[in-house]
């Protein structure tokens, strides 16, 4: 977790560990502490405790009774589930030994060495011993890189890390394909990806091997995680620093309506596989049902319902000096949620909502406009089950003195925000894939839905006359130019949709197909497709990467698959 000296790490928050801590062990300037399943590494920074990441033990351990560190230099936890005492390690994922102890209530020792592994206990009065030779580290083969337990929910790319030649990968594993000397081997695409398990992962993707290398893993969350959503990418020493890396900051949302915050900083290491390491602090989380137990007045209220979920994130860059970004969530329970990041991340606060939809919304997305001579608009498109689509104009609902922003009608509850500025039936049920683009005339959005369908059309920004916008700003109305669909596009559900142009889109979906599309000359045309191996396919996202490899398309479900198309 070291990171460069002159990296500016965030204001930590004044939240610890509150409850009874079972487990401390102090490494160099961290201090790991394990408590109620889970252990937690915090920094020493001026005197001071920085909370830094939350990781969970293995599955079952409900008490972590304490951490060691072993002859390796790895750290295991020591632990209890029901009956049995386990040593557990999070490098490998495994569990060392086991021993049928009777439970953690009781006596016991632990002691451990480079030859052997001791275990003492007292059961029904006895003093027992448990050895095993070769103690905590165990030579071991890895054949594959785990990824994920369960099915892939959403994939982002957070963007490419070009390493020098002293961290380029050798010669034997570069594809054939490649000329020597081409800018392909030192491209590392960064990409995260959320699942069914829980976690959230990280993984390095080199143009040159074709390979994949989970860098690590986010356990944070108590339930599926189905949204992510990236914002503020840099690099560690700034713009200025040559060297290296990448920084960033990540939302995760999903299952029990709970969202977490967290940045990532990847920088360049040569004793890894991957030749990169990933370090991640956590800073903020939010759960609705928490939120509401905090209300004074909750018996008045109703309780937010704790299955509701999050299916989609989108942020919202603002222009505003000392305001951060707005993070924009599509609800299981109908509603579009507007959150306000403050502190570089480290404060999450519910601020607007609407239920406007009244059923699911499965995706949002938002997009700016910029035009000579007017103001730079927000604008936030939401897309629910019934197949229709909703604009708000967010510029407009933030002014001050804006009626567009209903206050609540009870203190201490969001926002209302109001009524969109445009609606589109695009499709006749669910939305599933979701996506725009600025061009000359407007913007170019596009959608897939549940019965394979694709509808692509033109939003034109149409400002007020003169007269009609006296004694106010000048709003722009919005309004469609042109439309379009194609009724058949795919066999199945369109679960992953990117415009790469104003002249290309890429579709993905449930039928296993990866189709390209020509557009600008009326509907959308055939290019070419190709069968994918990945079933079930839940999101996807495409990135050009250069003239030699073209674009990159990531593509997760039960699995992961990466493709470079070429046109």
């Amino acid at each position: 977790m070291d990171a460069p000296e002159d990296y500016v790490w965030p204001r930590a928050t004044s939240e610890l560990i509150l409850l009874p801590v079972t487990g401390l062990e102090c490494v160099g300037d961290r201090l790991l502490a394990g408590r109620d399943g889970a252990y937690y590494q915090l920094f020493v920074r001026g005197g001071q405790l920085q909370p830094v990441l939350r990781q969970k033990s293995c599955r079952g351990m409900n008490w972590v009774a304490g951490l060691r560190m072993v002859a390796d230099g790895s750290m295991v936890i020591l632990g209890f589930h029901a009956n049995e005492f386990v040593v557990w390690s999070p490098r490998s994922h495994e569990k060392l030994h086991i021993v049928n102890c009777g439970g953690g209530h009781r006596s016991w020792a632990f002691s451990d060495t480079e030859a052997a592994m001791a275990f003492a206990y007292l059961k029904d009065g006895d003093v027992m011993l448990y050895r095993a030779l070769g103690g905590c580290t165990r030579p071991h083969v890895i054949l594959r890189e785990s990824l994920h337990g369960r099915e892939i929910t959403c994939v982002k790319r957070v963007g490419t890390i070009t390493l020098g030649p002293e961290y380029e990968v050798p010669s034997f594993m570069q594809p054939d394909h490649l000329e020597p000397g081409s800018e392909g081997p030192g491209l590392t695409d960064i990409v995260i990806t959320c699942s069914e398990d829980t976690t959230v992962c990280v993984l390095a993707l080199p143009t040159a091997t074709g390979s994949a290398h989970a860098l690590t893993a986010v356990c944070n969350h108590i339930s599926s995680v189905r949204a992510l959503a990236v914002w503020g990418i840099g690099t560690p020493g700034g713009p200025q620093d040559p060297r290296p890396g990448l920084t960033a900051h990540v939302v995760s949302a999903g299952g029990r309506a709970e969202m977490h915050c967290f940045s990532i900083m990847v920088t360049p290491d040569p004793s890894t596989p991957s030749r990169l390491a990933c370090h991640v602090m956590h800073l903020s989380s939010h759960r609705l049902d928490e939120y509401w137990d905090r209300q004074r007045n909750r018996h008045r209220m109703v309780k937010v319902d704790p299955e509701t979920r999050y299916m989609s994130l989108a942020v919202c860059e603002l222009d505003r000096p000392g305001l951060g970004p707005l993070v924009a969530a599509a609800c299981s329970d109908g509603a579009v949620r507007l959150f306000l990041l403050q502190d570089s991340g480290r404060r999450l606060q519910l601020l607007a909502e609407t239920f406007h939809h009244k059923r699911c919304v499965l995706k949002v997305h938002s997009f700016t406009h910029e035009a000579p001579n007017q103001r730079r608009r927000l604008f936030l498109c939401s897309a629910a089950t019934d197949g229709s689509l909703a604009f708000w104009d967010l510029t407009t609902v933030l002014d001050h003195g804006s009626g567009a922003l209903e206050p609540p009608a009870d203190p201490g509850l969001p926002y209302r925000l109001g009524t969109p500025c445009l609606t589109v039936q695009a499709h006749s049920c669910g939305v599933n894939s979701l996506h725009t683009l600025p061009t000359r005339e407007g913007h170019l959005v596009a959608s897939g839905s549940e019965d394979g369908s694709l509808h692509v059309f033109v939003l034109a920004m149409e400002a007020p006359e003169l007269e009609e916008a006296m004694g106010g700003d000048l709003v722009p109305q919005l309004h469609v130019l042109e439309e379009y669909s194609v009724p058949c596009a795919h066999a199945a559900h369109v679960t992953g949709l990117k415009i790469l142009s104003p002249s290309l889109m890429v579709s993905a979906s449930i039928d296993q197909r990866l189709t390209f599309w020509r557009l600008g000359h009326g509907e959308p045309t055939f290019m070419n497709s190709t069968v994918y191996h990945v079933p079930d396919v839940a999101d996807m996202d495409c990135w050009p990467v250069s003239p030699e490899f073209g674009h990159r398309c990531a593509l997760g479900g039960q699995g992961l698959e990466v493709y470079n198309w070429y046109d």
